[in-house]
Formats: C-alpha cells, structure tokens, sequence
C-alpha cells in the first residue's frame, strides 16, 4: 500500500496534464521522409464523448503538453481510428482519454483517473508507465492499438 501512494501520485501527472495545449512536432525538410501513424483505440465501453489523442515526442511531451493533439467524438459503436499525418522519422508514444462529461481534461476521484484512458504499448497498468515503455519507432507509416483502460 506504501508503494501504491507515489504510484499513483506519478500516473496522476502523466494523465492530468493537459492534451488541449497542442505544439506541432519538428518539421520536416523536403529531404526528410515522413510517416503516417495510424492510431486505433479498441474497448470502448462508454459511448459518449471524446477522445483526445496526444502524441509524444520525449519524456517531456509525455508528462505535459502533448506534441500534438487531435479530438474525436465517440461513435454508436465500434473501434475509433486517428490518424497523424507527414510525421518525421522518431520516438513516439501515444496518450488517450475519453473525456466523458465534455470539461477537456482528465478527472480524478482523490487520486483515481474516473474517464477511461490508454498509452501505446500498455495493455495493463502496473503503474503510471514512462515515455521509454509507451513509445516505439517511427520510420515507416504504421499503426498502433491502444485499449481503454478503466479503475
């Protein structure tokens, strides 16, 4: 229980900053390739609301402000797919929550996420994760699942 306190006290800081900010990612130069990342976030339980999609380019992006961030509704039903455009080639990780009650930005019950929420390559949490466990390589187009995830 003693480790649970600064646990949760670190996942509070990735998920509570907020995604609305957005800064774009480095531009590339004509002699740069860019890459498509396809993001699709499966296990959608609650039908109503947003989704806001930040993408992380360091440590620094994942704990605050994202590199970039996109807003989606949520549909009737099925997986919901975002898609990043003309990236450059790079370390990326992706951050989502579903913001349910339309006040842009993650709420908490004390120190408990209470909207849904997801980071790529995490299917469980056993603990806030970091940018280097999130993020994968960019150096083709590419596609990501995210699972929502509830407390």
């Amino acid at each position: 229980m003693k480790n649970l306190i600064p646990t949760l006290a670190l996942l509070i800081s990735v998920l509570s900053n907020a995604f609305a900010t957005t800064t774009t990612p480095a531009k590339p130069t004509s002699e740069t390739a860019t890459h498509k990342l396809t993001v699709t976030i499966t296990q959608v339980n609650k039908r109503t609301g947003k989704l806001y999609v930040g993408l992380a380019i360091d440590e620094a992006t994942f704990k605050g402000t994202s590199a970039e961030t996109k807003a989606v509704d949520v549909p009737p039903s099925g997986e919901i797919t975002v898609t990043f455009d003309n990236l450059p080639e790079g370390r990326y990780a992706v951050r989502v929550y579903q913001d349910l009650n339309d006040n842009k930005k993650m709420d908490f019950s004390g120190q408990m996420p209470t909207e849904p929420f997801g980071f790529s390559n995490v299917a469980m949490l056993m603990g806030p994760p970091s940018f280097d466990q999130s993020s994968f390589d960019l150096n083709e187009s590419k596609a990501v699942k995210i699972i929502l995830m509830e407390m």
